[in-house]
């Protein structure tokens, strides 16, 4: 295939970047996750950049998104039929035998096969073996899809995400090309025929669609960190002397309760600390029974906040579900409830601009519920409209997640643990 004229150059200084990435990456083999993550992002976009470049043939474009797509849909059937598990870690399986491993015709078992060979996330052996491609499954990609205890939004993303994808079209359409504001109408339930319903009173319906929701949720938020990145010794410290009237700390939408019990293991008393969500999840944590002294309480966000005064109150991973103007009317609520010296802290994904591509492509996915990921200026925007400012922004080196500390106008900052974020993003 011929090269496009005036590309040698680039291709070269391309080649050089990569060999640089690829150096700077076995250099760091005991450095912390996030670097470790930027320095693989950076080998897979240069090398990204160097295929496109000698691709020529731009009318296969079209064709890579097949690719893509069917590389996506052969994932989910695998994992769906619990495949990937009956193929063994070291040597092979014929299609036959793991066919009937999992109850499956052969002729269409072996169709997804070859789709996943194509792209290099199985090998064959011979002509009738399928065998893993060498790389340990429990620590690449594929755990996510061969563990069924292991917690990730991956399900949720294909199913509700390409059945939103599909009907963007039509629902832009018929509702006009600007961004969701929820809480109806939004694509997910327009793309399930219910554009009057919230994704909430969709997801649920189905005993199975609600599992797979709730885990998403679990799972997004189970990725970022929920300590380390704020210090909670000045919490500490004021339950100390105070006269053990305030709330200390308040979980705004803070589901099962774990980064409750996280953030109390840095010393809070677990009796002044507030877990609050829906009717319907409180429900569910109480039959759990494992909170402890942790005072449950079931809210309506969006309506006036019950517990006055705590010290901090604390929203993570509930935001980038709604809308602005949803956001903003949320920490409006939080905000009439704060007192002058009270924290508020959101817990996010605060996006580069532009952003990396799995951020990107979050965020797509959050336009399909009518919700969205947001810059530090866009978080900053939402924030000066409830009322609040954003005293700081705290975050660890290669990982976008952060904690944004709010507070009322002239409320001052606190330590921190992190790494302060650049205003310009």
């Amino acid at each position: 295939m011929a090269q496009r004229p005036g590309n040698m150059s680039e291709l070269q200084q391309l080649a050089t970047t990569l060999l640089t990435d690829v150096t700077h990456y076995t250099l760091r083999g005991n450095a912390p996750a996030g670097v470790s993550e930027n320095s693989r992002a950076a080998i897979m976009t240069t090398a990204q950049a160097i295929i496109d470049l000698v691709r020529c043939d731009t009318h296969l474009e079209p064709m890579d998104d097949c690719v893509k797509i069917g590389e996506m849909v052969a994932k989910q059937m695998f994992a769906a039929f619990g495949a990937f598990q009956q193929i063994p870690p070291e040597g092979s399986v014929t299609y036959a035998e793991l066919a009937t491993s999992v109850r499956c015709d052969v002729h269409l078992l072996t169709r997804l096969v070859w789709m996943l060979l194509s792209t290099g996330i199985l090998r064959q052996d011979g002509r009738d073996r399928i065998a893993h491609t060498g790389r340990p499954v429990a620590d690449g990609p594929l755990r996510i899809l061969t563990s069924s205890a292991y917690p990730h939004p991956h399900p949720h993303r294909f199913t509700h995400g390409l059945v939103s994808y599909a009907k963007l079209s039509d629902y832009f359409r018929q509702y006009g090309r600007s961004e969701p504001r929820g809480p109806t109408p939004v694509p997910f339930s327009f793309a399930y025929g219910q554009p009057e319903k919230t994704i909430w009173d969709v997801a649920y319906q189905d005993p199975e669609m609600k599992r797979i929701f709730m885990r998403a949720m679990t799972a997004m938020g189970a990725v970022s960190p929920v300590c380390g990145l704020y210090d909670f010794s000045w919490v500490v410290e004021a339950s100390k002397v105070d006269d053990g009237r305030r709330m200390l700390l308040v979980d705004v939408g803070g589901g099962n309760g774990h980064a409750t019990r996280s953030i109390a293991r840095s010393g809070l008393p677990l009796q002044r600390c507030v877990l609050q969500d829906t009717e319907l999840v409180i429900s569910e944590v109480k039959q759990a029974d494992e909170m402890g002294v942790v005072k449950l309480m079931a809210i309506d966000m969006h309506k006036e906040q019950p517990v006055k005064g705590a010290y901090v109150y604390y929203i993570r991973y509930c935001l980038h579900d709604y809308s602005d103007e949803a956001a903003i009317a949320i920490l409006g609520v939080i905000a009439d409830a704060m007192a002058g010296d009270s924290r508020l802290l959101i817990a996010e994904q605060v996006l580069d601009n532009p952003p990396s591509a799995p951020a990107a492509s979050l965020d797509l996915l959050m336009l399909t519920v009518g919700g969205k990921e947001r810059t530090e200026e866009m978080w900053r925007d939402v924030i000066a409209a409830a009322g609040l400012e954003l005293a700081d922004v705290f975050s660890a080196e290669g990982n976008p997640h952060a904690v944004l500390e709010c507070v009322k106008p002239g409320g001052g900052t606190r330590g921190h643990l992190g790494v302060r974020r650049s205003a310009s993003m």
